[in-house]
């Protein structure tokens, strides 16, 4: 769960976390790939991946969440864990797939997105049909929940100061698949301090270290 954000001390240099890093290449076992069943979501690369930007967020309470963009738009890995300098912790692992990104330009409809996060499940387009999840986060009431706010710094180079910073509204859904595993949806509001606002609605499979390759 997100926490606050703030009142965070820079480091220097990019972290390195479960061999992940800037410049890096990744790809998923494809024995990974094949136990996936047919009525998940998710779509897996086929392919080894570059790090072309990478990403940190101070989550408080000494954890973070380190996000690293492949040279394949459609894809996102995330590690949750230590710092990745002193603390290589290492929580989870989540790999995303960009099952949709909408430009939402009307203010009607960016709050309209922000209300259906707020509640208990939410129902996801697929073509002509519909896929519901239930929220996963503050899953423990019924009623509707404010989503989780916070920042991501994003590097593209080594060191220094991030190249921009992103606002992000969000909210985590799941539900299970044939297989008894579980597909999370995380629906993410981007405001970024340089680019166009998204809303993008991101399919998550996670994924042991030992199935990842660097």
């Amino acid at each position: 769960m997100f926490r606050s954000l703030f009142n965070r001390t820079p480091n220097k240099s990019l972290p390195e976390v479960a061999n992940l890093t800037l410049g890096r290449t990744f790809t998923v076992d494809v024995v990974e790939r094949k136990l996936i069943p047919e009525d998940a979501l998710f779509v897996a690369p086929d392919r080894d991946l570059q790090i072309v930007a990478q990403g940190i967020c101070d989550l408080g309470e000494q954890s973070f969440l380190h996000r690293f963009y492949p040279n394949d738009d459609r894809f996102l890995l995330q590690v949750q864990g230590g710092d990745g300098h002193k603390d290589m912790r290492i929580d989870e692992i989540v790999l995303w797939y960009a099952h949709e990104v909408r430009y939402l330009s009307k203010d009607e409809d960016w709050d309209k997105l922000k209300t259906a996060m707020r509640g208990a499940s939410f129902v996801l387009s697929n073509g002509a049909e519909t896929t519901e999840f239930s929220r996963v986060w503050f899953d423990h009431t019924p009623g509707d929940e404010a989503p989780m706010g916070y920042i991501e710094e994003i590097h593209d180079t080594e060191g220094g100061e991030p190249t921009n910073k992103i606002y992000q509204t969000a909210m985590l859904f799941g539900r299970g698949l044939s297989d008894g595993s579980d597909e999370m949806l995380l629906v993410n509001l981007e405001e970024p301090e340089e680019g166009e606002c998204a809303a993008s609605f991101l399919i998550g499979r996670a994924i042991a270290q030992h199935a990842l390759f660097t």
